[in-house]
């Protein structure tokens, strides 16, 4: 990289418009690192790894590697694309392949990308990342004859979408590929893949367990079963349809599908009998409310 004396780019990041948020998530981790691509001057910089040192509070990242600084090389402005989670990726490769299943690997695959221009005049440049994923989160509740200990045991499991995709670097498209649909996924009490586990957290007051599951966008051509299955019992289903949280979002042509940035917030009720699936809303990276599901 070229030094021309007091005009090294720096460089800020948010997410969503909030300072300080994390990469993962919602907030920045020590050690967190993001890839910084553009053009000054005739120099092309390309996946520039640049980390940030503090938890939390601090969205000032530095260069990984002294002597890969990025200078402007003239005064005119550069527009500069970062993504999250850098990836050391081979020369003119532009894309990152994931396996959503592997939920209890998030931050390997919760992709987040910017584009903003910096200049000599200017030169600090101050990210706004997005959500390029869909996430989904389930509360699960206790019915009719079940306990909250059975809430926590329950095997909870998704079937129906594409877990399987890419995440392009250059303009911040994740997409799901493949043919084969998954076919009861198992991502709360799995003990023979204890990395599909989602992360989760209790609420003992209310006696709820939430899941949140990352997943690639993606259209639905019908919709997605989830199955509970309590303890010694038998397992009970129900489908989840996503048109009407999108609706609530306010698409006009709303469809059954992820959107991606959107976070679909789903109320799942354990019975001794059957399931529901109260509400699907859309909040936080970008909520939506989906309805309510009875399922027998």
């Amino acid at each position: 990289m070229i030094d021309t004396g007091s005009s090294q780019a720096t460089f800020t990041a948010a997410i969503d418009g909030q300072v300080n948020t994390r990469a993962y998530d919602r907030t920045w981790e020590a050690g967190d690192a993001i890839g910084i691509s553009g053009i000054s001057g005739g120099i092309t910089y390309t996946n520039v790894q640049y980390v940030t040192d503090s938890e939390g509070t601090n969205g000032n990242f530095r260069v990984e590697t002294s002597g890969n600084e990025i200078y402007y090389q003239d005064d005119n402005p550069v527009t500069f694309t970062a993504y999250y989670p850098w990836a050391n990726l081979a020369s003119g490769v532009t894309t990152i392949t994931a396996d959503t299943r592997a939920q209890a690997s998030q931050s390997d695959f919760d992709f987040l990308w910017s584009r903003q221009t910096g200049s000599k005049a200017s030169p600090n440049v101050q990210f706004i990342f997005a959500h390029k994923m869909a996430k989904l989160v389930l509360t699960i509740r206790k019915g009719d004859g079940v306990s909250y200990r059975e809430v926590q045991d329950a095997v909870l499991s998704l079937g129906g979408f594409k877990n399987n995709g890419s995440f392009n670097v250059t303009n911040g498209t994740a997409t799901a590929t493949g043919d084969n649909l998954t076919a009861d996924w198992t991502f709360a009490g799995n003990t023979s893949e204890t990395g599909y586990n989602a992360p989760l957290s209790k609420d003992d007051t209310g006696e709820t367990v939430s899941y949140t599951l990352i997943l690639f966008p993606q259209e639905f051509s019908s919709p997605l079963p989830i199955t509970a299955t309590l303890t010694g019992m038998q397992s009970f289903s129900a489908t989840l349809d996503f048109t009407a949280a999108n609706v609530d979002a306010g698409d006009t042509d709303a469809k059954n599908e992820w959107v991606a940035g959107r976070q679909y917030n789903l109320s799942v009720t354990l019975h001794k009998t059957d399931i529901t699936v109260d509400g699907c809303t859309i909040q936080g990276w970008d909520e939506a409310d989906g309805g309510n599901v009875n399922a027998d």
